[in-house]
């Protein structure tokens, strides 16, 4: 019997965490800017400027999950994973901090589909820049 190959194999798995890890980014930015009560209290908190978790934010996630969605720029995304990380890091630290444990299950559970979808798309990155470089 055939074995799959690794490609076949891993675009489905890329694509769901993928989506699934956008879905999060998009989820969480519509939220804060259709109710910024609970960023400007985090805002207050952290003694921070208000549009920062207001506008700055959740812009950043909404341009993060575009640009990870979008494969023209591999470095670019590379970044953008980057990004989402430190993100997803600083905001489980905090939830942790403020002792919201359930908030923070749900941190820890977004960092390990931020892992799996970039598992799974650095070899698609590394293809993706070879093909733009030979061009």
């Amino acid at each position: 019997m055939a074995q799959p190959s690794d490609g076949t194999w891993n675009h489905p798995r890329y694509w769901a965490a993928t989506i699934l890890l956008c879905a999060l980014l998009i989820f969480s930015a519509v939220l804060v800017l259709r109710s910024s009560v609970m960023a400007d209290q985090v805002s207050g908190e952290l003694h921070m400027p208000e549009y920062l978790g207001i506008w700055v934010l959740p812009i950043a996630q909404l341009l993060a999950a575009a640009i990870i969605l979008w494969r023209k720029f591999p470095t670019l995304r590379v970044f953008a994973y980057a990004w989402v990380l430190y993100y997803f890091a600083l905001e489980l630290i905090l939830l942790i901090n403020v002792q919201d444990y359930t908030l923070a299950a749900f941190s820890g559970f977004k960092i390990v589909v931020w892992a799996f979808a970039f598992h799974w798309d650095r070899n698609r990155i590394a293809r993706t820049k070879i093909v733009t470089e030979e061009k």
